[in-house]
C-alpha cells in the first residue's frame, strides 16, 4: 500500500474508533442517569407501599397521604414516559455504534480477503430467478462472471417471462450458466425450482435487479471452507439510497431480533446444499427470504460474514417478490416461527 493510502486508511480507522468511543461514552452516561431515576422510582414505590398500609389501618392522615400518593403517581408516570423515550434513544445509539463497527469490520475483512489464499474451494451455486427483466438481467449475470472466485454455477430460473428474457438467456455462453423455464408461480416457487437443479456444495442467491460484490463468492468459500461446523451464513449488503446516500446494512445475529424483523436480504444469505429446511414457502408472496433465514437458524446460529454480498437496488419496479400481501405474510411468518397462535 502506498504511503498516502496508508495515511488515509489510518485516519479513517482513527475516526471510526473515535466515533465509536464517543458513542459508547454517551451510552454509559445515559445508562447512569437511567439507574439514578430507577432508584428514585424504587424509593417512591417503597414509600407508597408503606403509606398504603397506613391507609388500610385507618391512618388519620388519609387526605394528605392520598394527595401525596397522587402527586407521586403522576411523577412516576412522567418518569416512565421519560424512560421509554430514552430507551428508544439508546436503541438508536446502539444501532449507530453497531453500524460503525460493522463498517470497520467489513473494510478490514475485505482487504484481508483480497490477498488471502483459500485452503478449500467448494462449488457454489447461485440461484437467480427472473421475470420480464430482460434489460436488467445481463447486469446481474455480469456481476457473477466478475467474481474473483471461479468455482461456481449460476442457475437462472425464467418465471414465464413474456419479454425477450429467453433470448437474453440464450446469449450467455459461459458453460457455468444454466437456465430453466417454469410456469409463472412467483419468486418462492422459482427459487425452489432452481434449488432442485443446483449441484454445488453451497447455495447463495441473487435478484435480477441487484449486483454481486466481486469478493462475495470468495468470502463464502472462506466461510464454509474454514468453518465446516456451520450450515448457514449471511453477510452485509449496500442499499443504494437511504436518506440520499448508499448505506451498509449488516446486523449482528440475535434470534429474538430475527423473530421480529429480517436481518439480511436474500442476496446476503448462503447455506449448505441439500438442507431439508432450505426450501421456500410458496404460499408467501413477500418475505420468503426472512422465512428462509428463520428456518435455517432455528437450531444453529449462522456465521455472520463481515463482507458485502451485493448492491441492492431500490429503483426497479415490478419486483418479482413484491405484492399487496405484506401484512398477511408478516403475520403468517411470525405464527410459524414464534410457536404461538398470534405470533407474539
Amino acid at each position: 500500500m502506498k504511503p498516502l493510502r496508508r495515511i488515509v486508511a489510518a485516519a479513517v480507522d482513527r475516526r471510526h474508533a473515535e466515533e465509536i468511543a464517543a458513542l459508547r461514552s454517551t451510552v454509559a452516561d445515559q445508562a447512569a442517569e437511567l439507574d439514578r431515576l430507577r432508584a428514585t422510582l424504587d424509593h417512591h414505590t417503597a414509600w407508597l407501599e408503606d403509606h398504603g398500609r397506613a391507609l388500610r389501618d385507618g391512618d388519620a392522615r388519609t387526605t394528605t397521604v392520598e394527595a401525596r400518593q397522587e402527586a407521586i403517581e403522576a411523577r412516576q408516570e412522567a418518569l416512565d414516559g421519560w424512560l421509554e423515550s430514552h430507551d428508544t434513544a439508546f436503541e438508536g445509539l446502539h444501532l449507530r455504534t453497531e453500524n460503525l463497527e460493522a463498517a470497520r469490520d467489513v473494510r478490514t475483512f475485505t482487504h484481508w480477503l483480497d490477498r488471502h489464499e483459500l485452503t478449500a474451494t467448494p462449488k457454489i451455486s447461485i440461484v437467480l430467478p427472473t421475470h420480464n427483466r430482460a434489460t436488467l438481467l445481463p447486469r446481474a449475470v455480469a456481476s457473477v462472471q466478475a467474481q474473483r472466485y471461479e468455482n461456481w454455477e449460476l442457475v437462472i430460473v425464467d418465471d414465464a417471462s413474456a419479454d425477450s428474457t429467453p433470448k437474453v438467456i440464450a446469449g450467455f455462453e459461459d458453460p457455468r450458466i444454466r437456465s430453466i423455464r417454469v410456469e409463472h408461480g412467483g419468486v418462492c416457487a422459482a427459487r425452489n425450482a432452481a434449488l432442485a437443479e443446483a449441484t454445488g456444495d453451497v447455495v447463495t442467491y441473487l435478484d435480477d435487479d441487484n449486483t454481486m460484490h466481486p469478493l462475495w463468492l470468495k468470502a463464502l468459500a472462506w466461510a464454509f471452507g474454514e468453518h465446516p461446523e456451520i450450515t448457514a451464513a449471511y453477510g452485509g449488503f449496500v442499499i443504494d439510497d437511504i436518506g440520499g446516500l448508499p448505506t451498509l446494512f449488516l446486523r449482528r445475529y440475535d434470534r429474538e431480533t430475527l423473530l421480529r424483523e429480517n436481518l439480511a436480504d436474500i442476496g446476503a444469505v448462503a447455506h449448505l446444499a441439500g438442507l431439508p429446511e432450505a426450501r421456500f414457502d410458496e404460499s408467501l408472496v413477500e418475505m420468503g427470504d426472512w422465512d428462509l433465514l428463520l428456518a435455517l437458524t432455528a437450531e444453529r446460529a449462522p456465521l455472520v460474514v463481515p463482507a458485502i454480498s451485493c448492491y441492492y437496488s431500490t429503483t426497479s419496479g415490478d419486483r418479482l417478490s413484491h405484492g399487496p400481501t405484506y401484512e398477511a405474510d408478516f403475520a403468517a411468518i411470525r405464527r410459524k416461527h414464534s410457536g404461538t397462535e398470534d405470533g407474539s
